[in-house]
């Protein structure tokens, strides 16, 4: 019983001291503080991509191993790219060394297109007529 305390009580002073698991988290926010939702977060060295959510937060706590499974993140130095469409790119370092690390709320700047530049253009599949065996083709 002794052990067992004493492993729960070391435990919990490294959860307070940044101890366990890392995990990089943070919001991101446009030039009115209000949340970008949707906003794609990378990593160098390479964790799991993740989109910020409806509050514009993100955590990045894992990655895809070369066997397809899932695995911690460990400590380093990581560099993070955010992007989205119509903003500026982020890019910032950060430390983890063990435990969360919390980014302060990230401001992407609004960008205008450059003269030529437009966003992805929609296609639209035409309609199959009744009878037609074809596949249906994405149309020009």
């Amino acid at each position: 019983m002794r052990s067992v305390l004493l492993g729960l009580v070391a435990t919990l002073g490294l959860i307070g001291c940044g101890g366990g698991p890392i995990a990089i988290m943070g919001r991101v926010v446009d030039h009115q503080g209000t949340p970008v939702q949707k906003a794609e977060v990378v990593t160098e060295p390479q964790t799991d991509l993740v989109v910020t959510n409806s509050g514009g937060y993100f955590v990045l706590r894992q990655k895809i191993n070369e066997r397809g499974e899932t695995e911690a993140i460990p400590q380093g130095v990581y560099r993070i790219h955010v992007r989205k469409f119509g903003f500026e790119d982020l890019n910032f370092q950060v430390k983890a060394e063990g435990g969360p690390v919390k980014v302060t709320d990230l401001m992407m700047k609004p960008r205008t297109p450059d003269i030529g530049e437009a966003a992805p253009e929609v296609l639209k599949e035409e309609e199959r007529t009744q009878g037609d065996t074809s596949v249906p083709t994405i149309g020009i």
